[in-house]
């Protein structure tokens, strides 16, 4: 018995030991797996890094309600982007967006990666701009510059259209109560704008804008409603060289009324044209004040206080070097019912400058005083009063001199205001003032005084200009 217990010693310690190292191995590669899937991801983790870094999208809320607004950007050297665009609660018009955003994405990295050329540094860059309507219509502008080689930069424009109420994508077959016959109003009118638009007239391609421009709805697809007009947008290169960079077309809603869908017309007894004709006594005194240069802090603000002293209308005439810094001056003398007129960017001698610069001047103004007071100027005064007829014919509204020269500017006298008044008054008189200088605002209360004792009616530059005709 003994000798059979020894003879099975060894037998089970060799049963034993091979249990040991089989379940030794099992352990070991059961461990060493946990530890390679540790480290796929791991590995993958920091691929993710890499591509976080390298691509950032982020969503922000904006001061539209119920729009957000997503950023997608990437710092890639050769491959970089900047993109936005908008997003809505209604799905299927982010997924259209997010459509043309991926399109967009894929065909520039694809054309970057054909690119043999491995050195060169491409650029997609998509900006929003959004436009409110009423209470819940939104126009999402998106303008596209793409580099991937080459010359030049293409520029193209995407846009959208929708209730945010309902989430209903407006196109312009229903903007245009889906009639030809209004398509074919509609493409007459942008047109004769583009032909007629003079800083287009040697960049157009004629063959190309009329066959843009025929009757068709493809043709039509990018607008915006932008205040109270119909914005037309055209590509780069589409129907104009260039230097015409990508032309847009600004039709007035009061022009194209009729053709458009009941909620989205105007009511026309609220439209007044800018230069109404003549309605009241021709003989009857009346007299508009002008002050040019503002807006002031401190001295806008007395004036429109003795303004008010008189109950009289004025018309402001600002640059927007100025408007900029003090927008809550715009607001308040638009609040207090006075006119508000373009004086430039920063006061140059107009008739120096090319017409790109005149017309910069203009606009960065009129874009300026549109921000602060969500409308535009209605008249515009060139510094120094120079101007001639080819600057005139570019200014899209009334080109305004004077007929008093106050020469406040010159004496900064406040005693001599009404003097100046005095010798030069007549009736439908447009006064020149500056309200930048303290002796204009201190010398104000007798001009008015007397004026209003002569028994002169203040009003705007626009309620005057007919009575000058």
């Amino acid at each position: 018995m003994q000798e059979r217990r020894k003879r099975r010693g060894p037998i089970i310690d060799f049963l034993l030991l091979s249990l040991i190292v089989t379940l030794t191995t099992t352990i070991l590669f059961i461990i060493l797996s946990k530890d390679d899937f540790k480290f796929q991801k791991i590995s993958a983790s920091k691929e993710s890094e890499t591509e976080s870094v390298n691509s950032h999208l982020s969503t922000e809320s904006s001061a539209f309600p119920g729009i957000r607004i997503v950023t997608d950007v990437s710092n890639d050297k050769r491959t970089p982007f900047a993109i936005h665009y908008p997003q809505t609660d209604n799905e299927v018009f982010n997924d259209a967006v997010l459509q043309y955003i991926s399109d967009s994405k894929e065909n520039y990295l694809t054309s970057m990666k054909k690119n043999k050329d491995t050195d060169a540094m491409g650029e997609l860059n998509i900006s929003l701009e959004t436009f409110p309507y009423r209470e819940h219509y939104y126009s999402f502008v998106l303008t596209k510059m793409l580099y991937v080689g080459g010359a030049n930069h293409e520029v193209s424009t995407k846009t959208f259209f929708i209730n945010n109420e309902t989430g209903e994508q407006i196109t312009i077959q229903t903007l245009l109560q889906n009639d030809e016959n209004n398509l074919s109003t509609l493409a007459v009118n942008v047109r004769k704008d583009l032909q007629k638009n003079l800083q287009l007239k040697d960049e157009l391609f004629n063959d190309e804008l009329l066959k843009a421009t025929e009757p068709k709805w493809s043709n039509f697809n990018r607008f915006a409603i932008v205040d109270d007009s119909l914005q037309i947008y055209f590509d780069e290169y589409e129907i104009a060289s260039g230097a015409a960079g990508t032309p847009i077309v600004k039709l007035p809603l009061s022009l194209i009324n009729p053709l458009l869908a009941s909620e989205f017309q105007i009511a026309m007894e609220n439209v007044k044209p800018i230069n109404p004709p003549p309605t009241g006594d021709p003989n009857k005194k009346r007299i508009a004040l002008t002050f040019d240069d503002g807006p002031h802090p401190k001295v806008t603000e007395q004036i429109l206080n003795i303004l008010d002293k008189y109950h009289a209308k004025a018309t402001f005439f600002m640059l927007g070097s100025r408007v900029q810094y003090y927008p809550d001056i715009v607001k308040d003398v638009l609040a207090r019912g006075h006119e508000i007129g373009n004086h430039s960017w920063n006061h140059p001698v107009l008739t120096k400058l090319t017409q790109e610069q005149v017309m910069k001047e203009y606009n960065t103004t009129a874009t300026e005083i549109e921000k602060a007071i969500n409308q535009g100027a209605t008249v515009f005064r060139p510094p120094y009063g120079a101007t001639n007829d080819t600057i005139n014919a570019e200014i899209p509204i009334p080109v305004v001199l004077w007929t008093i020269d106050t020469l406040d500017w010159k004496h900064r006298n406040a005693q001599q205001l009404l003097p100046h008044v005095k010798n030069n008054l007549h009736n439908n008189a447009i006064v020149l003032m500056h309200d930048i200088h303290q002796s204009t605002a201190d010398g104000l209360d007798a001009v008015l005084a007397y004026l209003q004792e002569q028994g002169y009616e203040f009003v705007t530059v626009s309620e005057i200009l007919p009575y000058r005709q």
